[in-house]
């Protein structure tokens, strides 16, 4: 039987405290099983009378503590206070993984324990009060999955779409799935089989619905320097691209001025499309990014070149997951970094001139 044991709090406080409604950190996931997917009893038939601590949706909030997070500050406390109680859920859940769906911590609009189950809500919910020290702190929730069955299906659609997928984890009681700008038709099928289980995004928009993020593009990065010794020069390594592909090319930041300038950033660089004489963004890349730090004193004349990510993910719900063939514009904005002592570290941007790239079916 594996262990849901934590290590200490000091350990995974970051993992945990960040993700306000992420999965429980430490915890190995139980080996897969083939079992089918437990519905369990319908919500609407449950007696709750005895389990004050159901919930049907869990209350989110802002942060304990504010979002400045601190290894003593109010958030911390809460989390120590209770770290027993979660140790004896997870020895619990340990015994019962027929029905253990998930287990977190949730920081707002309080700190409490959430642990999910699949069935017998209330021999759990009954089983939990009697062993926990606080028991009116934790909530209880109902899951259509086990946590195996979640793995199960992941270790499944990563088999199948490995080559469409941006990345896929396991959340509380469901799977994120992230896939290429051009991974619309994948996702309906995952959609299809699996349903709310599985929680779909395309490109940088979410699925089905592109426009149930809320979000957009934004504007162009600000603050802009428009007095900066650098100029900056965008290369593509090719003047087409496949909506929904990406591509690459270099950036070269070179000094433009009559003395010595420092350049403070970081490597690789990432794209920004406009559409043609558009001030506009309208696509993003949306693939991973292993940053470095990257610069030095440049003197007059001087250049230093990095690489560049770009791609054609739409950030505009209105023009679909992967922008349409079309003329469009490449910008790269370029960070700057200024530090300073006993003060945040000042961000600029500097920004290329635009570069033309075509996107084609």
């Amino acid at each position: 039987m594996p262990s849901l044991r934590s290590t200490s709090l000091a350990s995974v406080l970051t993992a945990v405290v960040l993700t306000v409604a992420g999965c429980y950190g430490g915890a190995p996931a139980p080996e897969a099983t083939d079992e089918p997917l437990v519905t369990g009893t319908p919500e609407a038939s449950l007696n709750m009378a005895d389990c004050p601590n159901f919930v049907e949706v869990v209350e989110t909030g802002p942060i304990v503590g504010g979002e400045e997070i601190t290894e003593n500050g109010p958030l911390a406390q809460e989390h120590w206070r209770l770290d027993a109680d979660m140790t004896a859920v997870q020895d619990y859940v340990s015994g019962h993984l027929g029905d253990f769906a998930s287990i977190r911590w949730e920081n707002g609009p309080r700190v409490r324990i959430v642990v999910g189950f699949t069935a017998r809500i209330e021999e759990h919910c009954a089983a939990l009060r009697a062993i926990l020290e606080y028991p009116d702190e934790f909530e209880i929730i109902k899951q259509p999955a086990t946590e195996a069955q979640l793995e199960q299906i992941q270790d499944e659609l990563f088999a199948r779409y490995r080559d469409q997928m941006r990345s896929i984890g396991r959340g509380a009681g469901v799977l994120h799935l992230a896939f290429r700008a051009d991974g619309e038709a994948a996702a309906a099928e995952v959609r299809a089989e699996y349903g709310d289980l599985v929680e779909i995004t395309v490109g940088r928009l979410p699925y089905p619905d592109p426009f149930a993020g809320g979000g957009s593009c934004g504007g162009l990065p600000e603050p802009l320097v428009l007095d900066s010794p650098f100029s900056v020069t965008a290369t593509l390594d090719r003047a087409t691209v496949r909506s929904g592909h990406d591509f690459g090319g270099s950036v070269t930041v070179t000094n433009v001025s009559t003395a010595s300038a420092l350049l403070d950033t970081g490597q690789p660089a990432t794209a920004i499309l406009f559409q043609a004489g558009s001030n506009r963004p309208v696509g993003l890349y949306e693939g991973g990014v292993a940053g470095t730090g990257f610069g030095g004193n440049l003197g007059p004349g001087e250049s230093l070149s990095f690489d560049l990510l770009g791609g054609t993910a739409s950030c505009d719900p209105a023009l679909g997951y992967a922008l349409p063939a079309g003329s469009y514009e490449v910008r790269v904005p370029i960070d700057q970094y200024k530090m300073h002592d006993n003060a945040p570290t000042e961000v600029s941007y500097l920004l290329s001139e635009p570069v033309p790239l075509t996107i084609v079916p």
